[in-house]
């Protein structure tokens, strides 16, 4: 009987592990206005959410006229 309750709450808790980890509703932090005060070092570090402070930071380096993206290639 003990087996059985045990794999019971083990089997739960799989579940429940499960269901909490695959929730698409995490919220995501808003990014600052990209411009030359929130593009320094100091204030892209403050943003706490690791997609949003990638994403900030690429869209910083992209900004302005000096950038061109190079071409594709088919290795």
């Amino acid at each position: 009987m003990k087996a059985r309750q045990l794999s019971s709450v083990v089997l739960v808790a799989m579940v429940a592990a499960w269901v909490s980890a695959c929730s698409p509703d995490i919220p995501k932090e808003e990014a600052p206005t990209v411009n030359d005060e929130n593009c320094k070092l100091e204030n892209i570090t403050k943003i706490g959410d690791k997609a949003t402070r990638e994403e900030f930071a690429a869209a910083c380096l992209r900004r302005g006229p000096g950038f061109k993206p190079s071409q594709n290639k088919a290795w």
